[in-house]
């Protein structure tokens, strides 16, 4: 019950919110705001749901793309040798979001040509994966990059589907970011493309940060801040416990 009235006073802050924002931006083709700019992981994370609203010019379409911290990913190939599975070919792609969404007024490719479609990378369809190996033909390219959209989508870090985002008025549109409990750390990017008669004509960018707090916080930092020290304390808590239950089976 607490959970829904909570729910209910953001709802009427943010419709508030929003007319009041079209009213003082009404001189404004596209703006953009966020219900938090930021995700806290904390121990008890289960994921989390930011509302990104804003106003965009009567009779245009908005198109939302949410990219993580970008990386370079590997991707094997499994093969069956002597009844057992075992990595062997590999392609390392680079600088992979390890985060992707999309929403849309309406369906993407209904608002904008194959070709925009592929320059913007609007959709997982679309992203314009690079591998880091050149001794891979082009097919083989095509079969690991296959192999990693599937994986990303696997584990809900990237999604096929395009999210709604809803008109409110003739003005105002607002949709839901939904980020996932195994997101990774670190500063996430919203593009909204502004699209008026097949064309993008005006894009904006937001930044969220994705951090964990309290004693998860303080763990991560010292391991990335000392992580020698971090990986001695490890050692020496597995011997520790090693011994310890050792001892204790003897015991026994």
């Amino acid at each position: 019950m607490k959970k829904f009235c909570l729910n209910a006073l953001l709802s009427v802050f943010v419709f508030a919110a929003m007319s009041a924002f079209s009213h003082a931006t009404l001189a404004d083709s596209l703006d953009v705001d966020l219900s938090k700019p930021e995700v806290e992981l904390t121990t008890s994370f289960d994921g989390a749901q930011l509302l990104f609203f804003g106003v965009h010019t009567p009779g245009t379409d908005v198109i939302v793309v949410v990219r993580g911290p970008e990386k370079d990913t590997p991707v094997r190939r499994k093969e069956r040798i002597a009844g057992i599975w075992v990595n062997s070919d590999e392609v390392m792609f680079k600088k992979v979001p390890t985060f992707y969404s999309a929403a849309a007024t309406r369906p993407p490719e209904e608002i904008l040509d194959a070709e925009t479609l592929r320059k913007f990378e609007i959709g997982v369809e679309n992203l314009n994966l690079v591998p880091g190996n050149a001794i891979y033909s082009m097919d083989d390219i095509t079969v690991f990059s296959a192999g990693l959209l599937r994986n990303m989508q696997r584990i809900e870090l990237f999604s096929a589907k395009i999210g709604e985002i809803k008109k409110v008025g003739k003005q105002l549109f607002r949709t839901n970011l939904w980020f996932p409990s195994n997101v990774n750390v670190g500063g996430y990017i919203v593009t909204t493309h502004l699209v008026m008669d097949g064309k993008i004509t005006e894009t904006k960018v937001t930044n969220i940060l994705v951090h964990k707090t309290g004693i998860e916080a303080g763990i991560y930092n010292f391991a990335h801040d000392h992580a020698l020290l971090y990986g001695l304390l490890a050692v020496l808590i597995a011997v520790v416990s090693g011994w310890s239950a050792n001892a204790i089976f003897r015991k026994g």
